[in-house]
Parts: structure tokens; sequence; C-alpha cells
């Protein structure tokens, strides 16, 4: 028998699927396009949340990608699309949900090892790790 995964973990990597979808589609589809195909035909608890949490997301999309420029030694527009889809949801969960860093790096990572290239999740820790330690602490 499998583990059952917990509401955040299954909310956490709908909202990546939605705002990968997003990031492709910006520049001709709005987030409530997007939201509304992604939900077309799905029943699902999450729904209402979703479409509210990726609003929230797509507001602060801008300072997200700034302060992910500014902590990583790699440019946001070589990135895989779906790292810095997954950076800014741990960054917008730690900056503006208020969960503590080693909570949301450690979801983040997870979903990089799930989703993403198999070596990806260590440039997402280093560069959550370093938003953690210069950030969130002050410096």
């Amino acid at each position: 028998m499998g583990r059952r995964r917990g509401f955040r973990s299954v909310f956490r990597e709908l909202l990546l699927q939605v705002l990968y979808q997003w990031e492709f589609r910006k520049d001709y589809e709005t987030i409530d396009e997007v939201l509304d195909s992604f939900i077309k035909n799905r029943r699902n608890r999450f729904i209402k949340a979703l479409r509210e949490r990726a609003k929230e997301l797509v507001e602060v999309n801008d300072e997200l990608e700034r302060i992910i420029q500014e902590n990583s030694n790699y440019p946001c527009s070589k990135m895989d699309l779906i790292d810095k889809v997954i950076l800014k949801i741990a960054l917008f969960e730690m900056l503006y949900k208020g969960l503590p860093p080693e909570v949301s790096i450690s979801e983040a990572v997870k979903l990089s090892r799930k989703f993403s290239s198999p070596n990806s999740y260590r440039f997402v820790n280093a560069v959550l790790g370093q938003v953690s330690r210069d950030v969130l602490k002050g410096s």
C-alpha cells in the first residue's frame, strides 16, 4: 500500500501545473483563462483555493522573479520553466504565507525530484537556501 498524500502536497502539484501552463501562455491568456481551462471537467475540493492562490501568486510574480534572479547565479530567462515555477511557489509560501523556510524548501525539493530533471533539486535547494539566509534572515 502506498502512503496517502496530504492536502498540501496535492494542492502544490495542482498549483504547479496551473502556473506552469500560465508561464507558457501569459503573453496571450490571463490567469483566469488558464484556470478555467485547467479546471474544466474537474471535480476537486481544491478548485476554489487553487484559483485564489494562483491569482495571489501571479500578482507578485515580478517580485518573485526578481528575488530568484538576485539569489541565483543563473539568469531566470535560461532556467528550466518548471524549476522557476517551483521556486516561485516556495518563495511565495515563505514570504507571503509564513511557511517556515525548512518546510517550504523540503516541499520544493520534493516537487523538483518528481517533476524536473534528475539534478534540478540541488539547484532549487541552493536558491531557496540562499533566499532563506539572505532575505528572510535580514542580511
